[in-house]
C-alpha cells in the first residue's frame, strides 16, 4: 500500500470535524457579507466547500510550516464557505487580501453568530430526554473509572477563562454557562434513582482530558494551546457518542450537540477540563 503524503493526510478530516463543522456553520458561507445557502435547492445536496486556513500544503496559501498534518486538518484551521468564496480564498495570489487572522475571525465571528441562534430555538424545552440520553451515551463505563479527586466549588466563568487562557471557546462557554443549573437538576434525578451517572460522565471527560494534555510540557503550554485541547477534548467525546449504539437515535443532529455542549462546557466549569484557578486566600 502506498503511504500517505503530507497533502492526503491535511485533507483526511474526522467525521467529528466534518460533523462540528457542519452544524455551527448554520448551513451559510462563514464570510460575513455572503448570503449562500451551503445546501443545494433540492434541500439534500451538500455544496459547501471545505477550507483550509492555513494551508494543506506548501503550494497553497498561508501554509504554517510549523503546523503538524492533524493541526492542518483540526477543526480550529477549517472553515465551511461557498464555491465562489472558497475559490477565492484557496487562490495564492490573493494571499495577503485573505490572511490566516481575518479568517480566523471570520469563522469566530460565524460560529458565534450560529451557537447563539442555536441556543435561542430552546431544544431542551422541545426535546427534553436528549440532554438525558447524553449522559448515558459518555457515561457507560467505557473502561476502568480512574480515582480522581472531586473539585470543590466551581470558579466563576471570568476566572476560569482568563486562568486558563482560552480564548476562541471565550463566547462558547459563555453561552452555555447558564445551563449547568438545567443539568445539575437532571443529575440530582439520576442519583436518586440509584445511579452513577454524574460520575462516570465527569471521570470519563477528565480522563480525556488528561491523556490529551500529557502531550504537552507544563502549565504554560497547555495554556497557550487551551483551545486546542478543548477541540480534541470534544472530538474525542464526540466520537465516543457517535459509536454508542442506538444510544441517540430519534434525535437531529442539532440537539444532539447542542446537549453535548451543555455537558462539555460544565465540565470545564468543574474543572474535569483545563486546569482549577487558585483559591482566593
Amino acid at each position: 500500500m502506498a503511504k500517505k503524503t503530507t497533502k492526503d493526510k491535511a485533507r483526511q478530516y474526522k467525521p467529528s470535524t466534518v460533523r462540528r463543522l457542519d452544524t455551527l456553520s448554520g448551513s451559510e458561507c462563514a464570510h460575513p457579507n455572503c448570503k449562500k445557502k451551503l445546501i443545494a435547492e433540492d434541500g439534500i445536496s451538500i455544496i459547501s466547500k471545505i477550507c483550509h486556513i492555513a494551508a494543506a500544503s506548501k503550494e497553497g496559501p498561508r501554509f504554517d510550516e510549523n503546523m503538524t498534518d492533524d493541526e492542518r486538518r483540526g477543526f480550529d484551521n477549517l472553515i465551511l464557505l461557498c464555491d465562489e468564496h472558497h475559490v477565492m480564498i484557496d487562490n495564492k495570489v490573493n494571499e495577503s487580501e485573505y490572511p490566516s487572522t481575518l479568517l480566523k475571525k471570520w469563522k469566530s465571528d460565524h460560529e458565534k453568530k450560529i451557537l447563539e441562534l442555536i441556543s435561542s430555538k430552546n431544544l431542551l424545552s422541545k426535546h427534553p430526554l436528549a440532554l438525558n440520553k447524553v449522559i448515558n451515551a459518555i457515561g457507560s463505563k467505557m473502561d476502568e473509572v480512574l480515582d480522581l479527586p472531586e473539585t470543590g466549588n466551581a470558579p466563576n466563568t471570568e476566572a476560569k477563562i482568563l486562568f486558563n487562557s482560552v480564548k476562541r471557546y471565550e463566547s462558547v462557554i459563555r453561552e452555555f454557562a447558564p445551563y449547568q443549573v438545567k443539568l445539575n437538576k437532571i443529575y440530582e434525578i439520576i442519583e436518586k434513582e440509584g445511579s452513577t451517572k454524574k460520575e462516570l460522565v465527569l471521570h470519563n471527560i477528565k480522563r480525556i482530558y488528561l491523556q490529551i494534555s500529557s502531550e504537552y510540557k507544563n502549565f504554560e503550554e497547555i495554556r497557550n494551546n487551551a483551545d486546542i485541547i478543548l477541540d480534541k477534548v470534544i472530538e474525542t467525546i464526540w466520537d465516543k457518542v457517535d459509536n454508542a449504539p442506538n444510544t441517540l437515535d430519534g434525535f437531529d443532529q442539532e440537539t444532539i450537540d447542542f446537549s453535548l455542549m451543555i455537558v462539555i462546557v460544565d465540565a470545564f466549569m468543574r474543572c474535569n477540563i483545563l486546569e482549577e484557578p487558585p483559591k482566593p486566600i
